[in-house]
Parts: C-alpha cells; structure tokens; sequence
C-alpha cells in the first residue's frame, strides 16, 4: 500500500510537471507571433538611395531628336518610317506642351549618336544629339 502511494505521487508529479511544459509552450507560441513583429531596423538614408541608384535602370547617354511638331499623326509617321529602317534601336515621343519629341536610341558616348545622325541626315527634319537619361542599351 505504501507503495502505491508513492507510485501515485510519481503519476502526479509527472502530470504536473508535462502540464507546466505543455501550459509555457503555448503562452511562449501564443506571444511569439507578436514578439516578431516588434524588430526594427534603424539604418542610415543613405544606404537607401545608393541602392536606389546601384539599381537604376538609367545611366547619363545620349539620344537623337527626329522630329519636333504639335501634329501627332506627323510624330507617328515620322517613328514608322524610322522603325522600319532600324528596328533595334528603341524610339521615345514625348510630350511637352503644345509639341511632341521624336527621339531615338540609347546612346552611351556622343560619338555613338554623331554616327547615327550622319547616316540619316537629310531624311528626317532635325537631327539634333541631345544628353541625357537613358535606358541601358539593349544587348542584342
């Protein structure tokens, strides 16, 4: 009899002891979740704007201007026309009010661009180098 006493206070000491574990276990995943949210990372602004440029798809270039008129059906005809005889190389119209730019390439030094305007100078009604902005050059 003394015996199962002891084996009885053994049976609760164990049940009360996985209990304590299985009760910690779940307030600690319970409040896990919050704790989690609570990191913050404090960095310098400037990290932040070197990776901003690090991974700018722009690089300082330049390009040529085609054609420069308030008529947009002209601006179209005219980036056809151009399309047409040099399908690699990317046109952009932009508009700044009341005109309509045609320009072409993504030129990385003048010298690029300057060979581009002699092989079609007389064709278009201006060609005019301009630096700025531009896309990464196309690899094909």
């Amino acid at each position: 009899m003394n015996l199962n006493k002891h084996f009885a206070f053994l049976k609760n000491l164990c049940y009360f002891v996985l209990m304590k574990g299985m009760i910690t276990l779940g307030f600690i995943s319970l409040f896990y979740s919050q704790l989690a949210g609570q990191i913050q990372v404090i960095g310098d602004p400037r990290i932040e704007q070197r990776v901003a440029v690090k991974n700018s798809k722009q690089m300082p270039g330049y390009r040529v201007q085609l054609c420069f008129d308030s008529d947009k059906d002209l601006i179209d005809r005219t980036r056809a026309q151009f399309v047409a005889e040099f399908p690699k190389i990317d046109t952009y119209v932009r508009f700044e009010a009341p005109n309509f730019n045609l320009m072409v390439g993504d030129f990385r030094t003048q010298k690029e661009a300057e060979e581009l305007v002699e092989h079609i100078r007389g064709k278009y009604p201006l060609t005019i180098v301009h630096k700025e902005q531009i896309n990464l050059p196309r690899i094909d």
